[in-house]
């Protein structure tokens, strides 16, 4: 059985900050250092379309399941983050068991 990587090793947590940033800078049209500059979603045209868009393609590439009720929730690109790095958390945790 291969083994499944920490979820807390700093590249991975690396990994998946670059792979939040670059959907949202995608699907949002911005660039990474305006996303950085200015976390909050809503100043970039974060919309009921985009949201979907962003995320359907993390889900898609990251092999997770968004809790959607927190998805909604979540107001800055950290906020997203952190619920993406938990989902993946998640998934890595159960495929322990």
């Amino acid at each position: 059985m291969a083994d499944i990587p920490d979820p807390t090793d700093p590249t991975r947590v690396a990994s998946i900050e670059a792979t939040v940033l670059n959907v949202l800078s995608d699907v949002l049209n911005e660039s990474l250092g305006d996303l950085r500059a200015q976390p909050v979603l809503a100043a970039h045209e974060w919309d009921s379309l985009a949201s979907l868009e962003v995320l359907s393609q993390l889900e898609s590439r990251l092999g997770i399941n968004l809790d959607l009720r927190r998805y909604h929730d979540v107001r800055t690109l950290d906020d997203l983050i952190d619920l993406v790095e938990t989902a993946v958390a998640s998934r890595t945790a159960a495929g322990r068991r």
